[in-house]
């Protein structure tokens, strides 16, 4: 069988799936609407109709060996997509959306709070989720939503860092889980912090000469562990260093649209202007064509500047192929024409890929229909 007829048998199985969970959905939806419906034009007092109606919930999740919680998220969530956003209920119905970017979506457009959000949502969601993962998905309804409705994300934000903490659960093993819970762009510094550190700890220990066989993984767990044990903390002086793109407008309060990370999370405005403000802040200037895509910079040489790295993290954000989250910082520049056959390095022939990806493609196994096209920046969509 031929890659493109593969392709396409993949394509019909994640189809046929997809239509399937749409008629699961519709048929709890359908069959707790009609109990529901039955049981409110009894003669039940309040307290029998509300335990009639646990009953019905009960009976279904036990027929389909899932949660109760479960089902009532499918028939809240199969209503919203319904009543909010009809074209998107479609399009689960039709295979082009399954039941996990459903959900995804339908948790949004129950958040959002005016109807031309909902409208606004349903006309642009569809194209995006067929195209992309769930965690894509995830990440662009969180956008989304800050620009559409910046003050009633804003409101929610607050909201939940009044619960911020840290939590402690033990293992059986000897082992520690610590957890806190902290606002978004405390939580990327200290992480970018975490890493840096780590990335700069010797490869020899200058005590006793051995090599630290250490995985990454092992080494950013001791240092937050000396972090938080230790006074005195880090002997490395080193800054966390994270990229915002936010829209001149927005920086200077004109509007209210959110600072986007480079791995594509939403940051509140407030939040990114007070960053501006600090002494440590440094402003990189990115000139945008009206398509909002990254002007070209040309050089000769096969190793691209600093200022062209940066603007390619920038565009790229993480690894180009499609679905692969690999942050840029852990990526290879690679020329989509090789050098040696004249490929220019440019920001129109190179594009990030992480090193898993990028052997692929060097040993031809990536073609170019792996590859998502470059960002867009853009003020008015995610």
């Amino acid at each position: 069988m031929t890659s493109e007829l593969t392709a396409r048998a993949l394509d019909a199985a994640r189809r046929a799936r997809a239509v399937a969970e749409f008629e699961e959905w519709k048929l709890i939806a359908a069959h707790h609407r009609r109990r529901v419906a039955e049981i409110d034009r009894s003669d039940e007092i309040v307290l029998g109709k509300d335990l009639a109606r646990r009953e019905v919930t009960l009976e279904i999740a036990q027929a389909l060996r899932v949660t109760e919680h479960r089902v009532w998220a499918i028939v809240f969530e199969a209503e919203t997509l319904r009543e909010r956003t009809p074209l998107v209920w479609d399009a689960f119905r039709l295979g082009d959306l399954d039941a996990a970017r459903a959900s995804a979506i339908a948790d949004t457009a129950e958040r959002l709070v005016e109807r031309e959000s909902w409208a606004k949502l349903e006309t642009t969601v569809v194209d995006y989720a067929t195209t992309h993962t769930i965690s894509e998905l995830r990440a662009w309804l969180r956008r989304f939503r800050a620009r559409i409705e910046p003050e009633e994300t804003a409101e929610e934000t607050a909201k939940a860092l009044d619960e911020r903490r840290v939590s402690v659960t033990h293992l059986s093993d000897g082992t520690s889980w610590l957890n806190a819970l902290l606002p978004t762009g405390v939580a990327i510094a200290a992480a970018e912090r975490l890493r840096k550190a780590a990335k700069a700890e010797p490869s020899i220990d200058p005590e006793t000469g051995l090599r630290d066989t250490r995985t990454r993984d092992q080494k950013q767990a001791d240092v937050l562990g000396q972090w938080l044990t230790s006074c005195t903390g880090t002997t490395t002086d080193i800054r966390a260093e994270i990229a915002i793109s936010i829209a001149a407008t927005d920086l200077i309060g004109l509007t209210g649209g959110p600072g986007i990370t480079r791995d594509g999370e939403p940051l509140g405005p407030a939040w990114v202007r007070e960053l501006a403000a600090s002494e440590h802040t440094v402003f990189r200037r990115l000139v945008l064509d009206p398509v909002g895509e990254i002007l070209d910079t040309t050089i000769i040489g096969y190793r691209p500047t600093e200022s062209l790295r940066q603007a390619l993290h920038w565009r790229d954000g993480t690894c180009r192929v499609a679905g692969c989250r690999a942050p840029v910082f852990e990526t290879d520049l690679d020329h989509a024409k090789a050098y040696d056959s004249g490929g220019q390095t440019s920001a129109k022939n190179l594009r990030c890929l992480c090193r898993k990806h990028h052997n692929m493609k060097s040993h031809g196994h990536l073609d170019d229909r792996h590859l998502d096209a470059p960002v867009r920046y853009s003020a008015a969509t995610p």
